[in-house]
């Protein structure tokens, strides 16, 4: 099946400008969006296989997915993802990788003026975090580190 982008809309509305922070561990990828006093919104996705960069909005024409729907600016889903097919495969070399390990990943992407970020994963969550989660969710990460 050919891939297919559809832009998916969120409980509250963002601009998808300049203003992205993102936190990627091990196990998740956490894309800070907007800060209103203590408190951050956040698009948590349950996996940490992530692109981030390039193409920004003056050549996001050259990417692969441009004709097949993806925008802008926004947030949107890649249905039959390329990129899960190609984990799926360079995966097979595992012994005990089988296909249906990949069958409910999702692929997204959200576009921002300056940067794209791409992730697949099994979901995502609109969450709230206050600037002390954050910060703490820092701090657990940095006591995994090995001096």
């Amino acid at each position: 099946m050919e891939p297919e982008v559809v832009e998916i809309e969120l409980r509250k509305s963002y601009q998808f400008m300049y203003e992205n922070f993102v936190i990627v561990t091990q196990t998740g990828v956490y894309l800070l969006l907007e800060k209103r006093h203590v408190n951050v919104d956040v698009l948590y996705f349950d996996s940490p296989q992530v692109k981030y960069g390039s193409p920004n909005d003056e050549a996001r024409g050259g990417h692969p997915l441009w004709k097949r729907g993806l925008g802008f600016y926004g947030f949107f889903e890649v249905l039959h993802s390329p990129w899960v097919r190609e984990q799926m495969i360079a995966n097979r070399v595992h012994d005990r990788h089988f296909d249906d390990m990949y069958k409910n990943d999702r692929h997204f992407i959200v576009c921002f003026k300056d940067v794209m970020l791409e992730v697949t994963c099994r979901k995502y969550e609109e969450r709230e975090m206050t600037v002390s989660e954050i910060e703490l969710l820092i701090q657990e990460q940095l006591l995994n580190l090995t001096e």
